[in-house]
Parts: C-alpha cells; sequence; structure tokens
C-alpha cells in the first residue's frame, strides 16, 4: 500500500490518514512539510521554538486530515493550510498568554490576501525537490521510531489520543487517570520528542 501512496491526491491520502493509516500520515507529512515550515517562518520573534511550531503545524495537519469534508468548496491543500496556520497561532497566543504578553505586539509576515501566493511559491520551491521530500520522509521516520523507542505505552497512547483531538479530560477518562496525569504525560513526550526534524 505505501509503493501506491505518492500516486494518490492528497485528499486521498488524507481519507487513509483518517481511517488510521499511519504510512499515509508519513506521506502526507512529506508533501506538507515545505508549507509547515514556511508557516513557521511568519512567527519569527514570538516566545516559541521553530521545532514546537513544526510538531503543532503536524497537528493542524492531521486535524485537517481528519476533519476535512470533500463536499466543501476548498480544496484540502486550501484546508490544511488554514488548519496549520490556526494550529500555530494558537501555539503563539498560548506562548505570550504564559508570559503575559500582550497577544498585540504578535505581529505575522504575511497577511491573510497574500498568504496564498506566498505559499504557492515557496512550495513550489520545496515539493519540486526530491531531496527534500526524501530528507523530510527520513525524518518521519526518525520521528517514528523515536517514539517507539522513547516513549513508554501510556505515553505513546496519550499522544496518539492527544493527536485524534481528544481534550486533556477525555483522555484522563480512556486512560482512567486524572487530568494532572495526562498533562504530565504531555509535558513528558514534548520534552522526549524536543528537536526531532
Amino acid at each position: 500500500m505505501f509503493d501506491l501512496l505518492p500516486e494518490l491526491s492528497d485528499q486521498q491520502v488524507a481519507e487513509l490518514v483518517n481511517e488510521g493509516n499511519t504510512d499515509a500520515f508519513v506521506e502526507l507529512t512529506a508533501r506538507y512539510m515545505g508549507l509547515i515550515r514556511g508557516k513557521a517562518s511568519a512567527f519569527r520573534g514570538v516566545p516559541i521554538e521553530p521545532e514546537d511550531l513544526y510538531q503543532e503545524g503536524l497537528l493542524g495537519l492531521l486535524h485537517a486530515a481528519h476533519s476535512y469534508k470533500a463536499s466543501g468548496s476548498a480544496s484540502f491543500k486550501t484546508y490544511a493550510g488554514v488548519c496549520i496556520y490556526h494550529q500555530m497561532v494558537t501555539a503563539c497566543r498560548s506562548a505570550l498568554s504564559r508570559k503575559n504578553l500582550p497577544l498585540h505586539n504578535f505581529v505575522s509576515f504575511h497577511d491573510a490576501e497574500q498568504d496564498d501566493s506566498w505559499t504557492a511559491s515557496f512550495l513550489s520551491d520545496q515539493i519540486a525537490n526530491p531531496e527534500t521530500l526524501l530528507i523530510d520522509r527520513e525524518n518521519l521516520e526518525g520521528l517514528r521510531a523515536r517514539i517507539n523507542q522513547s516513549l513508554s505505552k501510556m505515553e505513546q497512547e496519550v499522544l496518539f489520543l492527544y493527536l485524534n483531538g481528544c481534550t486533556y479530560q477525555e483522555i484522563a477518562q480512556k486512560q482512567a487517570v486524572s487530568v494532572k496525569a495526562v498533562d504530565n504525560a504531555i509535558q513528558r513526550v514534548r520534552k522526549k520528542l524536543k528537536n526531532p526534524f
């Protein structure tokens, strides 16, 4: 099946991700890592590491794969870009609020109207480069190996539920642990997976 993934459209790969196919998520991530990096570059100057923004972008991509409706007017690529951007904005707001900084100091380098043309230009450079795609795929395989080697079974389960959009309360209920235990597990996961790219 993995050999056929490159031939599928983004929407078809997203549908496989929604069905739980991890190879499909690796493929989708390889296709969208350039977009994620491009969106993250618009957040220079905020108190959050680029690697953390990449992780937030991956969460946004996963959310897009799970929530995309083909019957809508937007293509998957457009929808995914919006989800990735909003996930990063949410992470930045959270980082800024933790430091008690006013959000109005945050300035994006791209306004909404310019964003699509800039993204298309950026992606054409990234997607056209097979070396970049190969490196992205190797990074994702490394991340998968790191998850399997570094995280406990409970941490892997918490991460899976979190990436599938469950709230801390829902995860706590499913795992039969406290919300604090879930928060601690997420923090350990973030620490263990720091700088995977």
